[in-house]
């Protein structure tokens, strides 16, 4: 199992989230289990969430499919997000 980590700043949170909501077929199909989304204290506009993927194929067939990147340009994510991929260990 991987813990993945991501975190970047979109234009609107609300309408972040919506998109986010509408691509949970995509994420099931990748066998990812969303653990939580998070917003920053300081600007609800920086979001993070956590996740658990099966296996580092899931993790890079994720990152790298169109559907994400055609999401993420919909729902308003700027820049590139930053990506952390964990070893589960406990």
């Amino acid at each position: 199992m991987k813990t993945v980590i991501i975190s970047h700043v979109v234009n609107n949170f609300s309408d972040w989230k919506v998109g986010f909501d509408e691509h949970e077929k995509v994420r099931a199909s990748f066998g990812i289990k969303v653990e939580s989304v998070n917003q920053s204290h300081s600007n609800p506009n920086d979001v993070t969430i956590i996740c658990n993927f099966p296996n580092i194929e899931a993790v890079n067939g994720f990152i790298n499919s169109p559907e994400l990147h055609a999401t993420m340009e919909k729902v308003g994510v700027i820049g590139k997000p930053d990506v952390r991929i964990l070893n589960k260990v406990q």
